[in-house]
């Protein structure tokens, strides 16, 4: 069977940087060896799911670039790929489970169970459960599951057995058994818990390699247990170290955790992004930014780090600042359209774009870069200052008188004029440029002086250095 990997968000919230890498890299090894990618929607946990999180979760996918072969959307040979939406499985595999006797009911109520996990963290034992349920006879248990008791099912863990992970990032990782305890599998509900569902979609869908993050790896002798249990074939695990913040704490809403949607208002371009989360527990050898192709070329399981992964804002917008430098001028307008004001009839948009792309860092760059060049603004505090300076003011008269002549000259060579008449002046080009911005703009930083020139022309140059001398 041809590889089958999947990706498997729970709808709770918007796609974030650590699930877009988990879908990238079962994208990129599935497209590596001509495989299949599947979007799986685990929903099962109806408190915490949100109505707008699949719809968000698969815009922020399309975004990125990142497709799949079978999913929610368009079907495929296993679905349905909505876990809400299989439960005739679940119930099918509970009754395969309870027959082989691999399962039982649990009436304990949570009142005891919180007693026993008080218990066992005062012994200093890890909390697991005491098999209090494990122990009744099958006559107790058929009376009170006819009498309608309250229970959940949970699986009966071999006490004895070793379960040996092996796993292509972390190696052979090993679990006792006796350290998890009888597990649930089926809520109190009827609905399924994560490993139950994980563990019979994965069956189901053939999937042959389970890449997630390694916050899963606890979980997975569980799984493992279940899949033989079921008659399964274990998958092969690639579990990744998580993505953190620079102090090594997990990513978080709060902690930088970026929605691709909050990236993509803020101006970042999908192919950035995609190059920012593949170097994430992945060495690349190029630098710079690679095409998804190209990225999918040299990928491999077996290079991925054990080691965590941070998350370098300043690292993500250096790529982006490489991707929009590389944009056609029509790429360059498509992609900033968004964040772009009505231009005046005196400014070519191409013109200005050209101007400024080599200064965007983020496409919403522009909006502080247009305003200033559209009407020179109210100086900020910077700005007074450097209109302020020792020699300023001279510096922008001796400019306008340097204006009055200037006709058909370039915008550098109009930039040489005005710092040569303010140094022949006296007046070094420290006070007079700063100067020069702030009277233009209203700001001490921006454009380069020649770009400015360049886009307001000399008439509006000596119209706003008169506004600023008053």
């Amino acid at each position: 069977m041809s590889e089958r990997v999947r990706f498997s968000p729970s709808p709770t919230g918007a796609l974030h940087l650590g699930g877009a890498r988990t879908a990238l890299f079962n994208r990129m090894l599935a497209d590596a060896v001509d495989g299949v990618f599947v979007l799986r929607i685990e929903d099962t946990d109806a408190v915490r799911n949100q109505d707008a999180s699949e719809d968000a979760i698969l815009k922020g996918l399309r975004w990125l670039g990142i497709t799949w072969d079978e999913g929610p959307d368009i079907g495929g040979p296993f679905a349905p790929y909505r876990q809400s939406e299989r439960s005739d499985l679940y119930r099918t595999a509970l009754a395969r489970l309870r027959e082989s006797r691999a399962v039982y009911p649990c009436f304990c109520s949570s009142e005891r169970l919180a007693q026993d996990r008080a218990d066992d963290a005062a012994a200093g034992l890890a909390p697991r459960y005491h098999g209090t349920c494990a122990t009744l006879s099958e006559a107790e248990r058929s009376v009170r599951l006819d009498a309608g008791e309250a229970h959940v099912w949970r699986f009966s863990v071999p006490a004895s057995r070793v379960i040996d992970v092996e796993d292509a990032v972390h190696g052979t990782v090993r679990f006792e058994a006796a350290d998890i305890g009888d597990f649930v599998i089926v809520r109190s509900d009827g609905t399924p818990v994560y490993d139950f569902a994980c563990v019979l979609d994965d069956g189901a869908m053939h999937i042959t390699t389970v890449l997630r993050g390694d916050d899963h790896l606890p979980n997975t002798p569980r799984q493992v247990l279940l899949h033989e249990a079921l008659g399964q074939v274990v998958p092969r695990w690639a579990h990744v170290p998580l993505v953190t913040a620079a102090d090594g704490a997990p990513l978080s809403k709060s902690r930088g955790a970026e929605s691709m949607e909050t990236l993509r208002q803020e101006g970042y371009l999908p192919l950035a992004v995609v190059n920012h989360i593949a170097r994430l527990g992945w060495s690349v050898s190029e630098h710079g930014v690679l095409t998804l192709a190209e990225l999918v070329s040299r990928f491999r399981v077996e290079a991925l780090s054990r080691a965590s992964a941070v998350h370098d804002p300043a690292r993500l917008r250096a790529l982006n600042a490489e991707v929009i430098h590389s944009l056609s001028p029509q790429q360059l307008a498509e992609a900033i359209a968004p964040f772009m004001s009505v231009l005046p009839d005196w400014i070519s948009e191409r013109d200005f774009l050209a101007a400024v792309q080599e200064e965007l860092v983020t496409l919403s760059d522009v909006s502080a870069l247009l305003a200033p060049v559209l009407s020179g603004l109210v100086p900020d505090e910077e700005a007074r200052g450097a209109l302020a300076a020792d020699g300023a003011i001279e510096a922008l008269g001796i400019m306008v008188a340097a204006l009055r002549d200037a006709a058909d000259v370039t915008p550098e060579m109009l930039a040489r004029q005005l710092r040569d008449a303010a140094k022949s002046a006296g007046i070094v080009p420290r006070v007079a440029l700063p100067a020069l911005r702030a009277a233009l703009t209203g700001r001490a930083h921006g454009l380069p002086i020649s770009t400015l020139l360049g886009l307001l022309g000399v008439k509006r140059v000596r119209d706003r250095l008169k506004v600023a001398l008053g």
